[in-house]
């Protein structure tokens, strides 16, 4: 298999797992929503990438897309979600939701640093694991669902796979609004573990898990603790919730 056949399958293989289709030629806008203008300005074509152009697009196209998509398919969401709140309340939360620490957190779940095509100086500096970049990959990646398959399904992208799991019907950040839920609730406080830290000093990867006792609420991954507990407490908050509200829990600690 050549290497420009795996750039191809990984790429559809990452849309389809976010519920995307790249049919025939289309899987060259995920392809693009994945490319880093470093990469792009680096000239002819780096060996083992497939496209019939000598030089790369970037994704700044489709991250200025996708931005404004999501900015839209939020508002709407947080209009439907919560009809009685005021403009400025609507406001901070979308702010929250689209924020660059919000889509990053986004990015590590779905896999994007992995995918990133960087060019040879900000792959060295570890770029992959940047929240600028990350957060600019996610929006360039619903741009390219738009492109692909239209509204509806860029829609459904931002809602099911990126508010879904941030949007924890409170203003706060994930780790204060866990804080919060659970303190209310139980009367104590979440805690947060490192379970593993991989690779060099300049480029390490955390991951950890927040827990009552021993019962485990969530976990997450990140570039630094920070991002790492933000995550986490991101899937626990997630995982917590119902359509109808916090499911019942029971702390066995």
């Amino acid at each position: 298999m050549s290497r420009s056949v795996g750039r191809r399958r990984q790429v559809r293989a990452f849309a389809e797992r976010l519920g995307l289709s790249a049919p025939d030629d289309a899987w060259r806008a995920y392809d693009e929503a994945l490319t880093h203008d470093s990469f792009a300005h680096e000239g002819p074509r780096t060996k083992g990438h497939d496209r019939a152009a000598d030089s790369a697009t970037s994704n700044e196209r489709l991250e200025f897309l996708g931005d404004a998509i999501l900015g839209a398919v939020t508002a709407a969401y947080l209009i439907g979600r919560y009809p009685a709140e005021s403009e400025g309340k609507l406001s901070r939360r979308r702010a929250a939701l689209v924020s660059r620490a919000a889509l990053a957190v986004t990015a590590d779940r779905w896999g994007v640093a992995k995918l990133l095509l960087l060019g040879k100086g900000e792959a060295a500096a570890h770029g992959e694991r940047r929240p600028t970049i990350l957060a600019a990959a996610v929006e360039a990646v619903i741009g390219a669902a738009f492109s692909v398959e239209g509204y509806a399904a860029a829609t459904r992208l931002v809602t099911q796979e990126h508010l879904a799991f941030s949007d924890v019907g409170v203003t706060a950040d994930p780790k204060t609004a866990l804080q919060e839920l659970v303190q209310s609730r139980f009367k104590r406080a979440p805690a947060y573990a490192v379970t593993s830290e991989t690779g060099p000093a300049h480029a390490k990867v955390y991951v950890v898990r927040v827990a009552i006792g021993s019962d485990l609420l969530g976990t997450g991954s990140g570039p630094t603790k920070k991002l790492a507990e933000t995550a986490a407490a991101a899937d626990a908050l997630h995982a917590l919730q119902t359509a109808g509200g916090i499911r019942t829990f029971t702390s066995r600690a």
